[in-house]
């Protein structure tokens, strides 16, 4: 459940664009290369690193000092990407696809040339978008979450039902 209500929310997860140019698809970026950068060396691979914001991987098992780092990461998220309510308030796969399918339909692959480093005013919105997709499909993780567990009346905000299933 996890992983996928995360993926949904990851634009390239969307779609597959299908063209004169990739007639069976680009299987949702991974056929588009782009130079390496951080090691991200595809579209597909750059929206997974957040637009380049996010390069580093934790290792598993996540120790205490990693889920510090990973609790700051969220919080600051959620303050400066805020969802709005109409954002956070159904609990449809079909309504999330259909949001990420939005931004890929949008924004994705304007201005993508294969082969071509990414503009800075690119990487800019696309961090924003992947940012603002981060906070929402984290969000609605949470609500899926109490809405399948439940909450307890005194831990009833997503962040604490998150900390909680994941301890």
């Amino acid at each position: 459940m996890i992983h996928y209500t995360g993926d949904i929310h990851q634009p390239l997860h969307a779609t597959s664009r299908v063209d004169h140019e990739f007639p069976k698809g680009d299987r949702g970026g991974n056929s588009v290369s782009l130079p390496s950068r951080s090691g991200a060396k595809n579209l597909h691979s750059v929206w997974d690193s957040v637009v380049y914001a996010q390069t580093d991987d934790f290792d598993t098992p996540f120790s205490d000092s990693d889920w510090d780092k990973i609790g700051a990461y969220a919080d600051d998220l959620v303050k400066t990407y805020p969802a709005s309510s109409s954002d956070l308030a159904s609990l449809d796969p079909k309504v999330w696809a259909n949001d990420s399918f939005a931004i890929a339909n949008s924004f994705l692959y304007k201005g993508i040339t294969e082969g071509t480093a990414l503009t800075d005013d690119y990487i800019k919105q696309g961090e924003i978008d992947a940012k603002t997709q981060l906070v929402i499909g984290g969000t609605r993780l949470a609500n899926l979450l109490i809405s399948v567990y439940g909450a307890k009346a005194e831990e009833t905000t997503p962040a604490a039902e998150v900390s909680k299933f994941l301890q």
